[in-house]
């Protein structure tokens, strides 16, 4: 009987769903003859960063916060002549697209747009690349 016992831990252990009787013991029921393993995303740690980048265009250099958390959750655009402040905007995360890089959006004061690419189709990391789209205008930033 304890031997029982410890095969039903052992195999409950491995992912196992169920137990039938079978012959002269008990055999288990199982998704498929082996066993799965979890999909771990990469990573899985306190992950912060910053990625700054600039839109030459507009004059304007930008930071964009990530947490692993929250993603890319956050960003402040600056002048770039003068250091000033001028915005913030809080991002969500939208979809994926055909490359599958993330796609995260907001508003600045609900008129303008800012849109976020996630250069990557891994999870995010430092040195990864972000597109940033604000106003109508594009720029490139890295991940620190």
């Amino acid at each position: 009987m304890n031997r029982l016992v410890m095969k039903a831990a052992f195999t409950l252990s491995l992912g196992i769903i169920g137990f039938a009787p079978a012959g002269n013991g008990w055999a288990a029921l199982t998704e498929s003859s082996t066993p799965a393993l979890a999909q771990v995303e990469p990573n899985q740690d306190n992950l912060q960063m910053q990625c700054p980048g600039s839109i030459l265009v507009n004059d304007i250099n930008y930071t964009v916060f990530f947490t692993r958390e929250a993603g890319f959750s956050r960003i402040v655009l600056r002048r770039r002549s003068t250091g000033q402040q001028i915005a913030e905007a809080f991002l969500s995360y939208d979809r994926k697209n055909a490359k599958g890089q993330a796609i995260w959006r907001g508003a600045v004061n609900g008129a303008a747009d800012v849109t976020l690419v996630h250069l990557s189709a891994r999870p995010a990391q430092r040195g990864d690349q972000v597109s940033v789209g604000y106003d109508g205008q594009w720029g490139r930033g890295t991940c620190q």
